[in-house]
């Protein structure tokens, strides 16, 4: 199975019906692919087995997805493996309000 050029027409993991972990894998693979040419030179003769690798399994008779052109700006990417921290949490909670008091009317 060989991998298409990515054009406006190309698959992409939308079109799949992946689901949100299937992308995210996706997303790793594209991301490391554009750091790692020996990666993406594999994906482009073996695109199953690499899919395979990260935990990703095309349905029968599914083409395989392009990776998409590595972005022309500069790429920082940190981790790959950790997720990002929570934010602290709030200590403290105030509640101004700022609306004038209007005494009820005595009828």
């Amino acid at each position: 199975m060989t991998v298409e050029a990515f054009s406006e027409n190309t698959l992409d993991a939308n079109a799949l019906g992946w689901d949100l972990a299937q992308r995210r894998r996706f997303g790793e693979l594209t991301a490391r692919s554009w750091s790692d040419a020996g990666l993406r030179l594999r994906y482009e003769r073996e695109p199953v087995s690499v899919l395979t690798e990260f935990g990703i399994a095309l349905a029968d008779g599914a083409r395989v997805p392009a990776l998409p052109p590595r972005p022309a700006a500069e790429l920082v990417i940190e981790s790959f493996d950790v997720a990002a921290p929570p934010p602290p949490p709030c200590l403290i909670n105030f509640c101004f309000c700022l609306a004038e008091h209007t005494p009820a009317d005595p009828r």
